[in-house]
């Protein structure tokens, strides 16, 4: 299995959801053996992706093909080997952080241009086809952490628009709440032990090729309880060099 871990945080290495996307991966390639998978790792903070034109060059002109030239040829590459993409990124007010919104604009000649037909909307038909049918066979998993105690409502906006592309059962979401206390040395035991669960997702995943509804409830369910992580994140605001926010990232 050749799996692509595409990290869209500018954190870099010391990002969250990598922290639960690596776990993830772990998990896939302990149950499939190392000899059986290939992992490779497309650090976006790195990465030069310039944001779409918005040209339509690559629906007209040259089908299929952006008239952009930057790490974007390697990485649209990189997709088209991978049986899985893992797409790992932070929440950002409430959506994509932007150097993967960039990503994913720049994706738009992986898919046909939209043609009008009556009814598109009422019927539910994808507007956009996958312009290489070898599209559909790939998995996509969304991994991502984010700062609210809860994941209820915070990610409605990014599941509509992979919705829109992928279609509503077509992709795997591992949303995960409490991400800045990941990177808190203070509940380090208790994050190893939190950690465990999303390898055993990954096991899953390898052997099923999705989660079952019961697994992704699960991964859900917030590591500290209310309490704990009120007084940890107001600590974090309202105390200097306490906690993981309000640190500059170099």
């Amino acid at each position: 299995m050749n799996i692509l871990l595409l990290n869209g945080s500018m954190r870099g290495n010391s990002s969250s959801s990598l922290k639960i996307a690596e776990a993830f991966v772990r998990g896939i390639v302990e149950e499939l053996g190392e000899d059986n998978t290939k992992v490779t790792k497309v650090n976006f903070r790195d990465a030069h992706i310039e944001h779409c034109y918005g040209c339509f060059c690559c629906w007209k002109l040259k089908k299929g093909e952006c008239v952009i030239r930057d790490d974007m040829d390697t990485i649209r590459k990189q997709v088209m080997e991978a049986d899985v993409i893992i797409e790992s990124f932070p929440l950002y007010f409430f959506g994509l952080p932007s150097k993967m919104k960039a990503f994913m604009d720049r994706m738009i000649n992986f898919v046909s241009e939209y043609r009008a037909v009556n009814g598109d909307e009422a019927t539910g038909r994808f507007l956009h086809e996958m312009r290489y049918p070898e599209l559909m066979k790939k998995k996509l998993v969304l991994v991502s952490a984010c700062g609210y105690e809860e994941t209820v409502d915070c990610y409605d906006a990014v599941i509509n628009q992979f919705d829109k592309i992928c279609g509503h059962d077509n992709y795997t979401r591992i949303f995960v709440p409490q991400g800045g206390m990941l990177a808190e040395k203070t509940f380090e035991n208790k994050i190893a032990r939190y950690i465990v669960k999303f390898v055993e997702a990954g096991k899953e995943f390898a052997k099923n090729g999705k989660l079952s509804q019961e697994t992704e409830e699960k991964l859900q369910v917030p590591m500290l309880g209310h309490n704990t992580f009120a007084q940890a994140i107001n600590l974090n605001w309202d105390e200097e060099g306490v906690g993981p926010y309000g640190k500059i990232v170099k």
